[in-house]
């Protein structure tokens, strides 16, 4: 558990210099429905065992750096019959501003646990993931909304199987 704390510290310390340098920093919330399959049952049937669709809040923080975004994410599950998990992760990946308009390609890894905790434990789980989305600017005010999909493969274990997805709308300021 310590070796995986330190690296997410790292992985945090890591991307301070880079917002530091971004030409924008995001801070957004976002909500919407999530498709968990049945993949993710190997820790201690706490996930899903069949399809199940739950709703999803969470929140990001992307930094822009040129044409690239670095960040975090957390997410948590807020229904469904078979738990009710927190999924955090380190977001990289491609954006392209065109006027008021902020199209992403996002990738991500990270781990998803029953309680918050779990992440930082082996009873979490790791997954890998893309994020494409868009993102519309009201005209110079910071305000942003816009829409994800979010979609996660397990790795726990090397199975590499079904994908979990979600739909989501987003909601952000952004600091020049």
């Amino acid at each position: 558990m310590t070796r995986r704390v330190a690296a997410f510290l790292i992985a945090i310390a890591c991307l301070a210099p880079a917002a530091a340098r971004a030409q924008s920093l995001l801070v957004e919330g976002f909500g919407g429905y999530q498709g968990l399959q049945p993949n993710w049952g190997s820790v201690k049937n706490s996930f899903a065992h069949g399809n199940e669709g739950t709703a999803l809040v969470g929140g990001d923080l992307l930094a822009q750096i040129g044409g690239l975004g670095v960040g975090v994410s957390v997410d948590k599950t807020v229904s469904g019959n078979y738990g009710q998990p927190w999924a955090g992760s380190i977001l990289a990946g491609f954006v392209v501003p065109v006027t008021v308009i902020r199209l992403e390609v996002l990738g991500e890894l990270g781990r998803r646990g029953v309680d918050f905790g779990d992440i930082f434990k082996d009873r979490g789980q790791t997954f890998v993931g893309v994020r494409p989305g868009v993102r519309f600017r009201f005209g110079p005010s910071p305000l942003n909304i816009g829409a994800a999909a979010l979609i996660r493969w397990p790795t726990s274990g090397g199975d590499f199987g079904s994908p979990d997805w979600g739909l989501v709308g987003r909601i952000g300021v952004e600091f020049p």
